[in-house]
Formats: C-alpha cells, structure tokens, sequence
C-alpha cells in the first residue's frame, strides 16, 4: 500500500491505547500477583506502578492532548470485592469517577473485567481452575453491570486467555506458578471461557444494547520450511492452541449468532516454526521453542520480532467470524525512539489497509498510554507513548506520540501532514515496508 494513497476510517472510529488495573494503579494489594510478588514467586514488584490510581485525571488529560477518543482500562476484581461477596463502595465509586472523567472528555471507555488478575481469596480456591470461579466472576460482572453499565457501551470480558493459561499453569512464570500442570490448564481454560458466556449474558440482560467481546491474542504462526510437513504441522499445532481452541470452546453447541459481539485483538508479533522435538508441543510458547531463523526482522527489548504485515494477516483472518473487530493491544517494547515510531507507522499503514479491503475494523488502541509494570519483566519493558520516570511519576511524550495525534486528528492514514507528504522525518524500514 502506497503512502501516497490515503484512506479515511469509518465515522465514529476509536483511537486510543491501552492500560490494565496491576500494571498502572499501583498497592494492588489484595490480588494473587501482589502476593506472588511478596512471597518471591516472580521476579519484579508492582509497588506504586504508576500510581495511576490516583493520578488518573491527569493521565486522561494527556489522552485527550494527543487527540485520542477512546481508552481502554481494566477493573481490578480485588479492589471492588476484596472478599467473597464483600463489596467496596469506595473503590466501585472510584471506577465510575474514572468513566465519568474519560465521558466528560469525550473518550470513549472500554472496559476490561479481567486481565490476568484474581482477588487473592479466588485465587486461593482454585482460580480458574476451580468451575466456581465462573459463578464467581459472572456474580462480580453482574455488579458492575448495575453499578456502571449505563456509562459503558463496549465490555472485555477477559484479556488473553490463551496466554493467561499458558503463563499460569504450563510455564509457571505467572500466580499461580504451576509448571506443566496440563489438566489444570485444560479446565481454567473451559472455565474461562464460560466465564466469558456467563459474562456477557449478564451485561446483555441487564443492558441489551452493550458490545461484549473478549481480548485475543493473535500471533501469526508460520512454518520455518513451509516445504517441510514436519514444520507445517508444528505450526498447525501452535495455530490451533494458540489461535482457534478458545473460540472452539466457546462456540460449542451454540446456534446462530456467536457468544460475542465483537473481537479484540492484540497483535505484537509472528512465531516462526520448526517441527521435531519442542517444536511439536506448541502450548509452550514461541519464546522457547522458535528458532531464531537469519531471514527475520527487527526485534524489540523483549525479543518480539517486529512483523507490520501479520497485523493486516490477522485482521483478514478474523474478519471471517462476521462481528466487528477492535485491535485493542498493538505495541513495541523499545528505548529506540525511531524504531517505535516506525513500528506504529508500518502497523498503522497495515490497519489502514484491511480497512480499505473492506474489513469491518471498529478501533484501534495502541499499548500501552505509559510505560507499566509488565509482569516479569518488571518496568524495564518500555511500551509507553509516555515516558515514566518510576522514581518522580513524571510522564514526558515520545516522539511517536505526534504520528499518532496526527492520524487520530486525521481519521486517516497517512495524514495529510509534513512528516508524511514530504518526507520530512521518514521512518525506517521495518519487517518488510519500505520507508515514506
């Protein structure tokens, strides 16, 4: 696709980035990662992250001066329920502050329920891997249904679920730390998804007009030889796991519509795979097994191969389940300021043109607003278009940040701006695409 060929995105599209309730907030006290975190169980603590929890007005203030108007942010189950049926008004009175402030500047919110994090008393009956939990998350949905669902017209159930399971239960680096503990993995995963079911029947009886979906993530996944079977079926295998089992779950037995209104998509990276050995076991996860072949690009701080094209691949690819599609993750961990802006600008040339091939695109939110806590690799993984000084909470703009500002002021790409219409501040090739 040409720079020089411009496409203008549907009326009403929302631009935005992401953050989630552990990684931002900050004294997430009553959840099972503070508390792997205070036994020694992962390597990095949250703390005061970025004290977003207070300091969340300010933050959307900054969303808005970068011409964005949407946001998608999380609420932290433990906070509002931090015991069996115990409900803090507080905190649930916090959560509708915070709705209200993105209102009041004309963002619009989305609502994750779930991402990655259990109250610690879930946690410890069993999390996902207990079937009560389902009850127990469709009992908290219901309550912010009630207490918030006026306000919120597109809910994300639960984030990652594919990764989620992967982390907690079959490489062990996540709460609740089990390594291989397969038939654990295989029911949080089925509890997961009818947690997800059980979800959106209570926010679609209670508010018949929300948008419920869920957040996948959605690596491409391709054979290292394609003329090879040993590595096409590997990367079936990993595809299958990685990419298909989740909607298989939750499309058993239904008729008719699909269990979700639309799909959230996060897309970082693609896995390149070779078949024998590991290569054959694909839960386990592209970080361990792929081979680092010579023909691959650019890769970020966490070692993520930079592929703008599996951005337009996987939009095509999902398109195919007939509801509207959001990109609710896409970002890089960098210190390269030129790399990031390049990464959006190729990714973003990407949504552009699915887009254009008609596909029914409805948003895109870039991860994350700020620099975080993400996960076991502590704050060194910098993915924020604003930088974070954990030490003074300043927050300062990357220069990617004015690329972005100019397409959502746009609603087009490229915008009709100097840094694209006479190349003036041109980007690198990366993945494949050439520069402006």
């Amino acid at each position: 696709m040409s720079f020089h060929e411009p496409v203008v995105f549907p009326s009403g599209f929302l631009w935005g980035s992401a953050t989630a309730s552990h990684q931002v907030e900050g004294d997430n006290r009553w959840n099972d990662w503070w508390m792997a975190e205070q036994r020694g169980l992962v390597p990095h603590r949250s703390g005061a992250a970025c004290r977003h929890y207070e300091m969340y007005e300010h933050d959307f203030d900054l969303a808005r001066g970068a011409g964005q108007n949407a946001h998608r942010f999380s609420i932290e189950w433990s906070r509002v329920e931090p015991a069996p049926g115990v409900w803090d008004e507080d905190a649930i009175a916090h959560y509708r502050e915070v709705i209200d402030a993105l209102r009041a500047r004309g963002i619009e919110p989305v609502v994750t329920l779930h991402h990655f994090t259990l109250p610690t008393w879930v946690a410890e009956r069993g999390g996902w891997a207990n079937r009560r939990t389902v009850r127990r998350f469709a009992r908290y949905v219901s309550r912010m249904a009630d207490a918030l669902g006026d306000a919120v017209r597109y809910w994300v159930t639960i984030n990652e679920p594919t990764v989620y399971v992967k982390h907690a239960y079959v490489v062990g680096d996540w709460p609740p730390c089990a390594v291989r503990a397969w038939w654990r993995a295989v029911r949080a995963f089925g509890h997961m998804a009818r947690g997800h079911r059980a979800a959106r029947a209570r926010l679609r009886a209670r508010w018949p007009h929300a948008q419920v979906g869920f957040a996948h993530s959605a690596p491409v996944i391709q054979p290292g030889d394609p003329s090879r079977l040993g590595d096409r079926t590997a990367a079936w295998l990993r595809d299958w796991v990685l990419n298909r089992a989740f909607f298989a779950l939750l499309r058993r037995g239904e008729r008719g519509e699909p269990p979700f209104d639309f799909i959230g998509l996060n897309y970082y990276t693609r896995a390149v795979v070779r078949g024998g050995g590991g290569g054959l076991i694909p839960f386990v996860g592209t970080e361990c097994l792929a081979p680092r072949l010579e023909d691959r690009g650019v890769r970020s701080d966490l070692g993520w191969e930079v592929y703008p094209a599996g951005l337009g691949a996987t939009l095509r690819r999902f398109a195919r389940y007939g509801v509207p599609l959001l990109v609710t993750e896409n970002g890089i961990a960098t210190t390269d300021e030129e790399l990031r802006a390049s990464f959006l600008c190729a990714h973003l040339e990407e949504l552009a043109g699915a887009v254009r091939d008609g596909v029914d695109v409805r948003g895109y939110f870039y991860w994350s607003l700020l620099d975080n806590f993400e996960w076991t690799q502590g704050t060194e993984a910098r993915f924020g278009l604003f930088h974070v000084d954990f030490d003074t909470q300043e927050r300062r703009s990357r220069p990617a940040l004015d690329r972005y500002r100019a397409v959502c002021a746009a609603n087009r790409y490229p915008p009709d701006v100097p840094w694209i219409a006479d190349g003036s501040s041109s980007r690198p090739a990366v993945g494949g695409v050439s520069s402006a």
